[in-house]
């Protein structure tokens, strides 16, 4: 009885062993680290229609190191050190608007509405839409300073479904007179968010709409460091395997069986 207990007891504390090492394989095996999809844009990424607009305008160019009202520049702030999307304007001979004309609110383009379009197309599947889907970017806008109630310029940028034009907002600024500087802003490392389970599953294109609804003032808007990030699920930390969950219980299974043959041996040879 004694061999029996020993042998029993020695074959259970190699199971127990054995199952946990390979149930730990299983769980590193079967658990997925998470990591985030993530879009970039350069500004060379987009196509521009209808409107005015530049897919690679410099920095240097007076739009964005003049102060508003003639540029981008707000304070000491300069919203653009590399190259960026530009709307509503051109780089033109002064690079503030066509033909070189003086400053963006008095330029020449006037209820000029803009769009521009990612070529690259964003795929996502039922799981990440999901998710929440983040948007970053750095931004400028030198809106209609008159603000008035049907001469509101704006901006917005939304994720719009190929095959059927659906989609969700992302971002908007809208000229506000009441802002401290009517009409003009920036953003540095912009987030904005899109809630999980807010798109159906598809391809997608990235979508920034200048719109200019007056003619009295003109409008332009700047972007890049363009980015979406999507959030991937968590992982099941302790998910098992079809094949590891056969190995464990065959392994187990086996063990057992030839525990039963080693103990019938002994009782035959007492």
């Amino acid at each position: 009885m004694y061999k029996i207990k020993s042998a029993f007891q020695k074959f259970a504390n190699t199971a127990i062993t054995l199952t946990g090492v390979v149930t730990a394989s299983c769980i590193t095996l079967s658990a997925q680290s998470a990591q985030a999809l993530v879009f970039s844009f350069a500004p060379t990424d987009f196509s521009i229609s209808p409107g005015t607009g530049n897919t690679n305008a410099a920095p240097t160019i007076l739009i964005n190191t003049q102060t508003a009202p003639n540029g981008f520049t707000i304070g000491s702030t300069t919203p653009f050190t590399t190259t960026f999307l530009l709307l509503g304007a051109s780089a033109g001979l002064n690079g503030d608007g066509v033909g070189g004309d003086s400053n963006i609110p008095n330029d020449s383009l006037r209820n000029n509405n803009t769009a521009a379009t990612s070529t690259t197309t964003v795929n996502l599947d039922s799981t990440q839409v999901a998710q929440p889907i983040a948007l970053n970017f750095n931004w400028a806008f030198n809106g209609d300073s008159l603000g008035g109630f049907n001469d509101k310029d704006n901006f917005n940028i939304a994720l719009v479904k190929i095959d059927n034009l659906d989609g969700a907002q992302l971002f908007e600024r809208t000229v506000d007179p009441a802002d401290s500087i009517p009409g003009y802003g920036l953003g540095i490392n912009e987030i904005s968010n899109i809630p999980a389970n807010s798109l159906s599953a598809g391809a997608y294109r990235l979508v920034i709409s200048l719109n200019e609804n007056g003619s009295s003032n003109s409008s332009a808007a700047g972007f890049n460091n363009i980015s979406l990030t999507v959030s991937d699920p968590e992982p099941v930390p302790f998910g098992f395997s079809t094949n590891a969950s056969l190995l464990v219980f065959g392994g187990v299974f086996y063990g057992f069986n030839k525990l039963k043959k080693n103990m019938a041996v002994k009782k035959s040879q007492a």
